[in-house]
Parts: C-alpha cells; structure tokens; sequence
C-alpha cells in the first residue's frame, strides 16, 4: 500500500474544561435533588394512599350498615324465629340481632359487623323492625359515619328504608 494515498482522520470531540473524565459520575448536588425528589413522592404517595383507605372503610361500613338493616327489616317482614329484628351500634360492632330489644335479644342468631378502630360512628344506636310490618322504632332516624375528612350519613325514613 502507498504511504501517499493513505489518510488518517481525527475526530475532535469537545471536553470540559477539567478533561474527558470530568462528566463520568454524579455531583452531590445531583444525588440530594434525586433524593429529596423520591422522598417528596414517598411522602405524598403514603398520605394519598391511607386517606384512600379511610375513604374506602368509611364506604365499606356504610354499605355493611345498609345492608344489616334492610336484612333486618326483611327477616322482621318474613317474621323469622316469630320475632322483632333490628341493628344495633356500640363501639367497634355492629350487631344484627332478634328480639324485642338488644338487651333481650336471642345471642345465638347475632350476627356481628367489626368495625376499623379509624371509624366512628354517631347518631341512632338502635333501630329495631316490627314483625309482619317492617316498620322501624324509632320511627325515623339518622347514622353518621366518619374516618379523618370523609363521612357519610344513613337515613332510614318512617317505611323502614334506608338510604345513603
């Protein structure tokens, strides 16, 4: 081969000022950004994610309580066991219960409801449904249920329905 034609090519790449090997790894600044950003998310995706849940607990009772008390009516329409049948609140339960009252009721046909230690739950304690009728005592009345920002209300009008 001739020396003559032969052509040699050099590329020229830019570099910093410090030399080619200045940009090969991250600055400290680079790095806390990145962690402070991941951390920001982190913290924001937990509070996000535990009100998700409250908000959803929250609609789980109120859907439980709806439909222990429209069972409850049912059971009392059907007259089964020849009882009265109704619901009651007391701290962290819900109970679905037979019998003229919660205090003389029939143990062995409870059925019971926990609720999240988060939740609470205020207004009618007891709301018990005639039998045949269906028709509630007290005639009328209102639950609130409640976890952090979220609550949601239970009505059950003088026919015995509820509602949301």
């Amino acid at each position: 081969m001739d020396k003559e034609n032969h052509k040699s090519y050099i590329i020229n790449l830019p570099v910093g000022k410090a030399g080619p090997k200045s940009r090969l790894g991250f600055t400290l600044i680079e790095l806390i950004l990145t962690t402070a950003i991941f951390l920001l998310i982190g913290t924001f995706s937990a509070n996000f994610y535990t009100n998700f849940l409250i908000q959803n607990t929250v609609s789980d009772v109120q859907d439980q309580y709806i439909g222990s008390l429209r069972k409850a009516q049912m059971y009392a329409m059907m007259s089964k066991n020849s009882n009265n049948w109704g619901v009651h609140y007391a701290t962290g339960t819900i109970t679905l219960f037979s019998g003229t009252s919660f205090a003389l009721r029939n143990q062995a046909l409870d059925e019971k409801f926990t609720v999240n230690p988060n939740i609470s739950i205020t207004g009618t304690t007891d709301i018990l449904f005639a039998r045949m009728t269906g028709l509630p005592d007290p005639s009328s009345g209102s639950i609130s249920i409640q976890g952090n920002s979220e609550t949601k209300t239970i009505t059950v009008n003088s026919q015995g329905v509820a509602s949301r």
